[in-house]
């Protein structure tokens, strides 16, 4: 607690008046005044946000923010020592943990019991006030334990601050079954969504009842898939009964349905689907976000552009988050084109880069630089080497410093070298076009994290339609998201291209991972698995590249493993030592 009540000093000395520190009275906060002044209340609110898991800003500049795409196969980071490859290769176990994916916020989760117990008894909030409270602290309580179950499966349920003179029983608890964790965020947040106004606060980075209801809607699709396609193991600890995924589902419709009649609506301000899918992510408070965490670059900012943007734009520490050809080959042409197999990714055949990726989903077009993609009016480079014929000799070059004049069109003679590391296709979704020269390794990028959008609630609402034996609403949706990124709709909602519509839709948006967890599929997907880039090399003579596969593996083992223990991760052994009752999972 103690951490607290210093930043909340800091936050209130602007109101202490400068007197001779002689003759002063002693300043002294004590926990009963905390909520009898709103200054010192949302301070405390916000070490509480503060400290919630939101976009990982964790490693050296934040690398960090690619680890959990990093972990579901999206992209591999730059480099073997960064966090998201760290995440990738580690030897999860009782002894090692679960390393970057750990979060375990009991401290925080006792802020937030502490004013819940206290806020009520405020000589100095009107009732308005103190129900708005109760409700953001009961959201951010449950944040926490979605947070917690989605890795862990059932964890203690802690909902009243502990003395340390507790008896045993309440400072060392066991393990909730992972149903009840469930069955406690779904009361939490019906609690919370009683109590929350109307009003919409979420887009502006604060908890409001349809962040509440955001959260429901995917906490109990969770739940649902985890009861429909897991194992109860360790009496409940981990795993949900079958006979209980349709009320789960039922609950996440219903939240979804919630949103749909709320006044959010899909972004759709440009006609050129590919600006339009990426400007999403930069218009920030616009009609489809629910929930977000408000970003200023300097300020309060991140370093996103600094880390992800292509070599040749300035920033130094670039190309870090490299995309796997694996994620994305599965992105389907507008025009409805079969996608191109593996068996033709040979040195015998060449392609029109319009033809292999130009003409793809837009919402792939606007994630990922591709050879040629234009970004601040100038190309990116990802071809190995360049091949053309010059007074009747044909020539190569490898050089990324060597500038071709082809009869007049000048041509880099080779990627930097950073772009073709791995897999040489880049991370593009969500970075600031005009930030021109983000080089200073100082939060420079300003871009909003969105937490909850519509979006997501479409595609929530469509599965969880599916698997109450709504198809044509499941449909419904599917083609609404489909129709605003310039997709051709589908004819049929099946459990694949729901699952591929939220691939599509939702990449590089930390949802990936957890999809494949609660799914069960991340054993078949990722287990044995040798992730692939590609290899651009350009013919100048005819202006077509061979594209052929390569092992993308560098910063991972040679193929990566899955097991089936890893749908849960493991508890630390300092979680395990601090309380002998916390059973650890099976498989650890």
């Amino acid at each position: 607690m103690k951490k607290i009540f210093y930043i909340l000093l800091i936050a209130i000395g602007a109101f202490m008046s400068c007197e001779n520190d002689l003759v002063k009275e002693p300043d002294f906060l004590s926990e009963t005044s905390i909520f009898e002044s709103k200054e010192i209340t949302e301070a405390y609110f916000a070490n509480v946000y503060n400290d919630m898991p939101f976009m990982d800003r964790s490693g050296q500049s934040q690398n960090g923010l690619g680890t959990i795409s990093a972990v579901g196969m999206e992209y591999t980071a730059f480099a073997v020592w960064q966090n998201p490859n760290n995440a990738v290769r580690r030897n999860y176990s009782q002894e090692n943990g679960a390393g970057g994916l750990t979060y375990w916020p009991y401290a925080n989760i006792r802020d937030v019991n502490y004013i819940l117990e206290n806020i009520v008894n405020s000589q100095s909030f009107d009732q308005n006030y103190i129900d708005s409270k109760v409700a953001e602290a009961k959201f951010l309580r449950a944040f926490m334990y979605f947070e917690m179950v989605k890795r862990y499966g059932g964890v203690p349920l802690v909902t009243k601050v502990l003395d340390k003179d507790a008896p045993n029983e309440e400072m060392y608890p066991p393990r909730n079954t992972e149903k009840e964790v469930y069955d406690f965020i779904y009361s939490e947040l019906n609690e919370a969504i009683a109590l929350f106004s109307d009003n919409k606060t979420g887009a502006n980075g604060r908890a409001d009842k349809h962040a509440a209801l955001a959260l429901q809607s995917r906490a109990m699709l969770y739940a649902a898939s985890i009861s429909r396609f897991g194992q109860v193991q360790l009496n409940g600890a981990v795993g949900i009964p079958s006979s209980d995924a349709q009320g789960f589902y039922q609950k996440s419709y219903d939240a979804s349905e919630a949103l749909m009649s709320a006044g959010f609506s899909l972004y759709n301000k440009s006609s050129d689907k590919v600006k339009n899918y990426g400007d999403l992510f930069l218009d920030e408070g616009n009609s489809e976000i629910i929930f977000a965490e408000k970003f200023e670059a300097v300020t309060r900012g991140h370093d996103l552009d600094l880390l992800a943007i292509p070599q040749g734009y300035d920033s130094p520490w670039n190309s870090n988050f490299q995309v796997f050809y694996d994620f994305i080959e599965n992105f389907e042409y507008v025009d409805g084109s079969p996608n191109i197999p593996r068996s033709q990714l040979t040195t015998a055949n060449t392609w029109d880069m319009d033809e292999f990726f130009g003409k793809k989903d837009p919402r792939f077009r606007a994630s990922v630089f591709y050879p040629e993609t234009v970004y601040r009016d100038k190309p990116v480079y990802f071809h190995h080497k360049t091949t053309y014929t010059e007074g009747g000799v044909v020539k190569t070059s490898t050089n990324a410093n060597e500038i071709i004049d082809y009869n007049g069109k000048l041509w880099q003679g080779a990627a930097f070298p950073r772009n073709i590391r791995t897999t040489s296709l880049l991370l593009r979704k969500k970075l600031d076009p005009t930030l021109i020269a983000p080089k200073n390794g100082g939060n420079e990028s300003g871009q909003d994290y969105y937490i909850f959008r519509y979006g997501e609630i479409l595609l929530n609402h469509a599965e969880a339609a599916f698997y109450l034996n709504k198809p044509d609403e499941a449909l419904t949706n599917i083609n609404l998201i489909r129709d605003r990124a310039g997709m051709p709709a589908r004819t049929v909602a099946t459990e694949e291209n729901i699952r591929l519509e939220r691939q599509f839709e939702l990449c590089f948006e930390d949802h990936r991972f957890w999809d494949l967890i609660r799914w069960r599929t991340a054993t078949t997907v990722m287990d044995g698995v040798r992730t692939q880039g590609l290899r651009f090399e350009y013919n100048l003579d005819t202006d077509r590249y061979t594209i052929t596969l390569r092992n993308a593996s560098f910063a991972e083992p040679n193929v990566r493993t899955f097991g089936p223990e890893r749908y849960y991760l493991p508890f630390g052994q300092v979680y395990i030592s601090d309380n002998p009752n916390l059973v650890q999972n099976p498989g650890y």
